[in-house]
């Protein structure tokens, strides 16, 4: 093989130089995987077609998994192996899920915070004993395990899990193995080559001596490439890096042989890909036209067309997340083409009102038939959820194959995967779907009868461990794993994600098997020593087998600092500054392109026709004057952000229960002196009687999220804070409440608008006072200066014409009276009108500040009217508005041009 210093001939094809002599003489080569496997047959077979050969013997060449399995199935078929079934790895997974389960149930001393990944490290604990050939039932053995409390949990695991694959006549990958060392060794032995491998584990070594008359181990290239180490500023620039080399490479000769290693192939090979294709211009209609191969695609519940099924399955179960829904009524493989309908639009707000992340599918149902926009109703997505309703899936039970008959038919409700033609990719996903359908089936021996939730679960976890690989054209450029390409041959090697805490992996013993068992026998992931022995190895063979070897790592990740890998420490570090990420053809674009920019913040003005539409009261000033283009886009675009998921009641919820309750409260008393004539307990009992009055009125829907409990716990919490505040109206002066809750028709200029004032006291000399009860801070500030931020008592006063207006600030250990008046005696109602706003105003009385906000608020409601709608948040105005991604007020105009 070339090496660094000598790289004339190209590594495009496999170079049987050292392997040749030994396929001559008879023996079998074993290869780490298949695709080394394919790729020295296809050079032999190259070769012999270049020498002029029609027919010739094929190459020994055989992946060792595949050889033991061949070995394994000809041993049954002679007679020397018992036949039994053979459990795929979702099989063995979906076993020890039930050993568990029933262990759980059995014991209950311990609590599993995840419990997929505990049965993961069960097979992997168990696959561990077995190919290091470590005997449980040594005495020894047996000590060490009850030792530890998730080592002694795991020996009992394994002892029920034993039983169980006895009982049902099965075996796993290491228990063929184990069964091939039990045969008698035959007359006609190959002789074997084991060709690159790094690490081999006692079991399948011990097999190997087994079945071979001779073992001699050989690596395929004696190259030692010097490594090209880099660095780069972030994990982006790295991957551009290699981006941009790839397809230099590729320009420069077509056929050259390139290999990709990801340290990282979940994290790094979807940002590659995207990357990879804009370099080759292979986006859109020319999406099939990448010259790149994956080694490993994305599982199968990935693919859009296999996890809109899924999503469509969800739909008979009690609750639906409302990612999926969102997921449905977007996906083109339903015969529910919806998406721009205006009752979709309807739909989706009042459940993102309601709050719920979890969707309760008979409101769902309900809401989507009964969804109505002008003269239009219900959605056909309403139609297929009741369908799938009438189903009962929820009472059935069944074995896994009775179940794919009702998953058919369910999908075929939903005519999935829709009208539309299918790519390539798609129709194989599609192919791959029907596969894993069947594999589900396979599971009847195990899962036996299982209700709706446990069949859905346990599909899912199908399409988890199928992978989609589309099948493409070879290529020479390949992206692979670490241990995908060993052995591999390519012009150049590009290894990258080399971080300190990467290569060599950090040790990750497994916890069901002792420490010192695991570091006694050299199992995988058990100590930092066997971790950097693999890495080194398996670098040497990188090296071996390429002419070029780059190796790179990120200097910072997630805005934390890495260092490179010790591997690279003997090798000088070339530090890459960054260099611009945009794609040379878009930059050029961008420089032949020109910008006109006009701005424009006058939207056309009310016309008498929408006047008339038009609805709300302060709330239209307020957003006015907190920013002019959120009034518009709010008020006459009807344009409102979704909301938030919930667990609980937001701030909205309490403020609307406090002002329920103190609105029931007021209506019992009245005034002052019937306040003061309640005893204790009496009071005690009016608070308590209006507060469970207010949660009485909390909405069903709002019941139905947070539950009886957290209703409960506001109950208490309510009547806490209320308590607090009648002690500050138990300290005022006399006063009758003379008004709540009072509607309130006012004009403004040529502006109408609807108010509704939360209470009016009238006071003993006959004066009135507005107050507002606020259960969040509050501040004078809000009511001054040309644009206040909070407009609504100073439009109650000009609309009551009261001598004072105050917040009642209801918070816990923070209740007080916040206002201005032209009244004496109010414990936080200020009365000396030119000092309480000097800050803001130059009034010098109470008149002079009606007139000042006669005009501020008049002249909003003329802008408005107008159709001023600048861009020009308050301070503070943007923080719960939304509508970002409309006005897209953080874009400067730097950033437009």
């Amino acid at each position: 093989m070339p090496t660094d210093s000598s790289s004339s001939s190209s590594s495009k094809h496999f170079d049987l130089t050292r392997l040749r002599p030994w396929l001559e003489s008879g023996y079998l080569l074993l290869t780490p995987n298949q695709r080394l496997a394919r790729r020295i047959k296809a050079e032999w077979d190259r070769l012999q077609i270049a020498a002029g050969k029609s027919v010739w013997q094929p190459v020994a060449v055989k992946a060792l998994d595949h050889w033991l399995q061949a070995c394994w199935q000809s041993a049954i078929v002679s007679g020397d192996i018992e036949p039994k079934t053979s459990l795929s790895l979702l099989q063995e997974k979906e076993l020890w899920s039930k050993v568990i389960a029933a262990d759980r149930q059995q014991n209950g001393d311990y609590r599993l915070l995840q419990t997929s990944s505990a049965e993961d490290l069960a097979k992997q604990a168990r696959g561990n004993l077995l190919r290091a050939r470590v005997d449980m039932q040594a005495t020894a053995v047996k000590s060490e395990f009850t030792l530890d409390a998730n080592c002694s949990t795991f020996a009992r695991w394994l002892s029920s899990f034993e039983r169980k694959i006895t009982q049902l006549g099965c075996v796993t990958a290491e228990d063929r193995w184990q069964q091939l060392l039990l045969v008698a060794p035959g007359a006609d032995l190959p002789k074997v080559v084991l060709v690159d491998f790094d690490d081999l584990p006692p079991l399948q070594r011990s097999c190997i001596n087994h079945l071979a008359s001779a073992v001699q181990e050989l690596a395929s290239a004696a190259g030692k490439a010097t490594i090209q180490a880099r660095s780069y500023a972030d994990r982006q620039q790295e991957l551009s890096a290699i981006a941009r080399w790839a397809a230099q490479e590729y320009q420069d000769d077509p056929d050259c042989s390139l290999g990709i290693l990801l340290a990282d192939m979940n994290g790094d090979r979807a940002p590659l890909e995207l990357l990879l294709r804009r370099e080759f211009d292979s986006l859109g209609d020319k999406y099939n036209s990448l010259p790149v191969n994956f080694s490993t695609g994305i599982t199968l519940d990935r693919a859009p067309v296999i996890r809109d099924a899924l999503r469509i399955l969800s739909v008979c179960g009690e609750t639906l997340p409302m990612t999926d829904l969102l997921g449905l009524v977007n996906s083109r493989f339903t015969d529910c083409n919806e998406a721009d309908s205006d009752r979709v639009v309807r739909l989706l707000h009042q459940l993102f009102d309601d709050g719920e992340e979890q969707l309760n599918l008979g409101r769902l149902r309900f809401l989507s038939r009964s969804v109505k926009v002008g003269g239009e109703q219900g959605l056909a997505m309403g139609e297929r959820l009741a369908s799938c309703s009438e189903l009962r899936l929820q009472r059935l039970t069944q074995r896994p194959s009775d179940w794919v008959k009702s998953i058919c038919d369910v999908l075929g409700l939903w005519a999935w995967p829709g009208e539309g033609p299918l790519d390539s990719l798609e129709f194989q996903q599609v192919e791959a779907w029907y596969k894993a359908l069947q594999e589900f089936s396979g599971l009847d021996s195990l899962a036996g009868r299982v209700n709706f939730h446990a069949a859905l679960g346990m599909l899912k976890r199908c399409c988890q461990n199928r992978i989609s690989q589309p099948q493409t054209a070879d290529s020479g450029i390949q992206v692979l794993g670490p241990l995908e390409a060993a052995g591999l041959p390519f012009d150049s090697i590009w290894f990258c994600g080399l971080q300190g805490n990467r290569w060599p992996a950090p040790a990750r013993p497994n916890p069901f098997i002792p420490m010192a068992l695991q570091r006694k026998h050299d199992m995988p992931h058990s100590s930092s020593e066997r971790e950097w022995n693999y890495a080194s190895t398996l670098t040497d063979q990188y090296r071996a087998a390429c002419g070029r070897f780059i190796a790179s790592y990120s200097r910072q990740l997630d805005g934390a600092p890495e260092v490179p890998s010790p591997l690279l420490g003997a090798f000088p570090l070339e530090h890459i500054e960054a260099t611009v990420l945009i794609p040379e053809q878009w930059l050029a674009q961008a420089s032949a392109s020109s910008l006109e920019q006009n701005l424009n913040a006058q939207a056309p003005m009310v016309s008498k026709s929408e006047m008339s539409h038009i609805r709300g009261g302060s709330g239209i000033l307020q957003q006015q004057a907190n920013c002019p283009f959120r009034a518009f886009a709010s008020k006459r675009l009807l344009l409102e952000p979704l909301g938030d998921y919930r667990a609980g009641l937001s701030a909205a919820d309490r403020g609307s229960i406090l002002h329920d309750a103190l609105y029931v409260l007021w209506g019992e008393i009245n005034d002052s002196a019937a306040l003061h004539a309640l005893g204790r307990e009496a009071l005690d009992e009016k608070i308590a009687s209006a507060s469970a009055a207010a949660i009485n009125a909390v909405p069903e829907s709002v019941r139905l999220l947070v539950g009886m409990h957290c209703l409960d716990l506001e109950s208490q919490r309510l009547q806490k804070l209320i308590t607090q505040w009648v002690q500050l109206e138990l300290a005022r002066n006399p006063f009758k409440v003379v008004a709540r809750e009072e509607p309130i028709d006012f004009k403004l200029g040529e502006l109408f608008l609807s108010l509704r004032v939360d209470r009016v006291d009238e006071l003993e000399d006959g004066s009135r006072i507005v107050i507002d009860y606020k259960s969040g801070r509050s501040s004078l500030a809000d009511w001054l200066g040309e644009r206040p931020s909070q407009p609504q008592l100073p439009l109650y006063g000009l609309a009551e014409n009261v001598q004072a207006l105050s917040f009642a600030q209801v918070r816990a250990r923070d209740c007080r009276m916040q206002g201005l008046g032209a009244v004496e005696g109010i414990a936080g109602v200020q009365s000396d009108i030119a000092k309480a706003v000097k800050r803001y105003s130059d009034c010098e009385d109470w008149s002079s500040l009606m007139t000042q906000w006669q005009q501020n608020l008049g002249k909003l409601a003329t802008d408005f009217l107008a159709g001023y709608a600048q861009v020009d948040p308050l301070p503070a105005a943007c923080n719960y508005c939304g509508l970002q991604a409309l006005c897209r007020v953080d874009v400067s105009a730097e950033e437009v041009l």
